[in-house]
């Protein structure tokens, strides 16, 4: 069970968090390499198909404060066919230890 360490983040410190991040790995494994960033929206590549990813974090974090359960299903509703990708950032950004 992963615990939050910053239940009640701004998004205004989360975006200053994510943004320097160059590259995260998800639960699973998989490497993502940040691309860019643009506006609210992170834009990353998947190591093992090249394909490029967006995610909007502003629902990223929206999940963090909402989130009790933070199993990758669970992100279904906030980052559609994101969700092992928005696990991974949080993990990454020490925002959950588990």
């Amino acid at each position: 069970m992963n615990t939050k360490t910053k239940p009640d983040i701004r998004f205004i410190e989360f975006i200053q968090l994510a943004s320097p991040v160059v590259s995260f790995t998800s639960i699973e494994g998989n490497e993502y390499v940040v691309q860019s960033l643009k506006g609210t929206t992170m834009f990353f590549k998947r190591e093992t198909t090249q394909q490029i990813w967006d995610m909007d974090l502003k629902q990223v974090h929206k999940a963090y404060i909402e989130l009790k359960d933070f199993k990758t299903k669970n992100f279904e509703k906030y980052v559609p066919r994101r969700h092992s990708p928005a696990l991974g950032l949080l993990l990454h950004l020490k925002l959950l230890v588990g």
